[in-house]
């Protein structure tokens, strides 16, 4: 029996450090959303995603009558863009987490704080779906694209001018997509951060008579 009480304990120091581990980084997190913030609405104001830079992302799409084989503007794009992705789906696994550890078990009455854990939970999960779909977006663009080329490859100047259009009105509509995911991800941001902060006592302390962190 002692044997099973000491084993018992041990769990729960266990999953207790590594909660209050998760929490810690949580609240880093939060302190440092703002900056993040700020960095992704310069992001949406900068040149480089400007719709005033659709020509640049046309002519990179045909060079000197070719058609290119990658289009090098969309690629700087990506590479800026895919490290905010990968954070925010990153930063939003941490926060889901973070609450989820939160909510206590359930009980009859007082639950107004636990839904609000859940709702959370929800809009965080529904941002990170859609940033992840953006991400893999990028991989489709250029399964997309080597078709094209393929076609451009086997038909040559007999659709010649069909195909350079063709090609460069999608790198156009796939750089106004990006352009306005940088949009996206900013407002996922500031929305993710809004609703926890303004219910940070109700995440923290479901209840009034809730610890922080609910083992059991």
């Amino acid at each position: 029996m002692e044997n099973g009480e000491n084993s018992h304990e041990e769990s729960r120091n266990f999953v207790l450090n590594h909660m209050t581990g998760v929490c810690e980084q949580a609240d880093i997190l939060l302190a440092r959303l703002p900056k993040r913030i700020s960095a992704l609405e310069s992001l949406t104001k900068s040149e480089q995603f400007s719709w005033k830079s659709i020509e640049r992302v046309r002519k990179c799409a045909v060079v000197n009558g070719s058609v290119a084989t990658t289009n090098s503007y969309l690629q700087e794009c990506f590479s800026t863009l895919k490290p905010f992705m990968r954070e925010f789906i990153d930063n939003s696994l941490l926060l889901r987490t973070w609450i989820t550890l939160l909510i206590p078990k359930t009980e009859d009455g007082d639950n107004l704080g636990v839904e609000v854990q859940y709702v959370t939970v929800n809009a965080c999960e529904d941002y990170s779906v859609d940033v992840k779909r953006l991400y893999h977006s990028i991989n489709h663009y250029y399964m997309r694209r080597a078709k094209l080329l393929s076609k451009y490859e086997k038909y040559g100047n007999k659709a010649h001018e069909c195909l350079h259009t063709s090609i460069a009105e999608y790198d156009e509509a796939t750089f106004i997509e990006f352009s306005l995911s940088i949009t996206h991800l900013y407002y996922y941001y500031l929305s993710m951060y809004d609703k926890i902060m303004k219910n940070i006592d109700k995440i923290k302390k479901p209840r009034n008579d809730s610890h922080e962190l609910c083992l059991y």
